[in-house]
């Protein structure tokens, strides 16, 4: 696998000038260098992350009416289906019976206006009315059919309405804070929900990538579906520094970046069977790769302007010479970065005193081998 570019959160370096002439001294300076090597290491990409449940239901009333019953508690795993809240319903059932009978009064006058209807067209056939009178009662009969439907629809949008005052979970879950107490009146313009149904059996922790590092790892994986395949399993720390014990997989990556923040949001799934993860909580998403990768001290960089810099020192003939380079790094620990573009292995740079170097300096090198790291397998 390629060099990983999943830098989720700001490097921190310490801003150097790296062009200052002050005080140099009239000999050639002795600098300590080092020749660039890469090695195998652990690189942990970290993001803060949001935890939602698998499905989380704002459970808003449909109708606006009084909290009457509350028939469940906070915490408590409710079933698809079941009784959670009952809303007043005197005015609801008042409005449903009168809508009720009037879709009998309309069936009944539809009857009559068939009978009359039928009647009225024998004497038309027999010719002893005129047809105007004919259509008259014949459109009369419409009428009826048309207002025992719109007496229909009166009584469906009254049974409704009745029907909402008994609020049901929608989903099998756990209750969340139950915003309203008994007495509140509720409606569909509350500014928060009664409360939330969670099903927490799998918790989604949605953190954040790049748009740059997306574009890299597009570049290695060719679509999205191959780059989530190859993503390793992911861990989950929290604030106290203690990680939760299941790993879990990234399952989306959004192709849409979000226009404040730059970044594109990235959902990884962990089953939460014990039900120690709980929506609504925080953590951070930790991924480790393991990589052979170009690594360098902190102290033989510089930054200016946010672009990270070192010093390849370069023959000009029998001279030494420092040469500014430009480099792309993430933060490997405290004291160490990755390189992923700008440097390769055989590279000889500076590693002390950079800030003090100009571009196209003489120097006379001095090797220090123990300032690039190596690891023993």
């Amino acid at each position: 696998m390629k060099k990983i570019v999943f830098a989720l959160f700001p490097l921190t370096l310490l801003v150097g000038c790296g062009g200052s002439n002050e005080s140099q001294e009239s000999q050639t300076p002795e600098i300590k260098v080092s020749v660039v090597s890469s090695r195998d290491c652990d690189v942990d990409l970290k993001a803060p992350a949001q935890l939602r449940g698998k499905e989380d239901v704002a459970i808003i009333p449909q109708v606006e009416a009084l909290l009457e019953k509350i028939l469940v508690h906070e915490g408590q795993q409710v079933k698809k289906g079941q009784q959670m809240f009952i809303l007043d319903r005197t005015a609801f059932q008042a409005i449903y019976d009168d809508a009720k009978a009037r879709v009998s009064l309309a069936e009944a006058q539809v009857k009559t206006s068939e009978i009359e209807e039928a009647s009225q067209k024998e004497l038309f056939e027999k010719n002893i009315i005129a047809e105007h009178q004919y259509k008259v009662t014949a459109n009369q009969l419409l009428m009826s059919k048309a207002q025992l439907e719109e007496a229909k629809a009166a009584l469906k949008h009254a049974k409704n309405d009745l029907d909402h005052t008994i609020i049901c979970s929608p989903n099998d879950g756990v209750v969340g804070n139950i915003n309203y107490r008994t007495g509140s009146l509720v409606n569909q313009a509350i500014t928060m929900p009664i409360t939330v149904v969670s099903d927490n059996s799998t918790i989604y922790a949605y953190c954040s990538i790049t748009e740059t590092n997306y574009r890299y790892l597009m570049q290695e994986a060719g679509s999205t579906e191959n780059l989530i395949a190859k993503l390793p399993d992911c861990r989950l720390e929290f604030s106290d520094g203690s990680v939760y014990e299941q790993t879990g997989r990234v399952e989306t990556v959004s192709g849409l970046v979000d226009k404040e923040t730059g970044a594109l949001s990235v959902r990884v799934a962990f089953p939460n069977e014990k039900g120690l993860l709980s929506a609504g909580g925080s953590g951070t998403v930790v991924i480790t790769f393991r990589e052979n990768e170009v690594v360098v001290p902190r102290s033989a960089t510089y930054e200016i302007q946010d672009k990270t810099y070192v010093y390849k020192i370069e023959q000009d003939g029998e001279r030494s010479v420092a040469k500014t380079a430009m480099v792309e790094v993430y933060r490997l620990n405290e004291d160490e970065y990755i390189v992923y573009e700008g440097l390769k292995d055989g590279d000889t740079i500076a590693v002390e005193g950079v800030r003090k170097m100009v571009n196209d300096m003489e120097l006379i090198p001095i090797m220090a081998a123990d300032t690039i790291k190596e690891v023993k397998e």
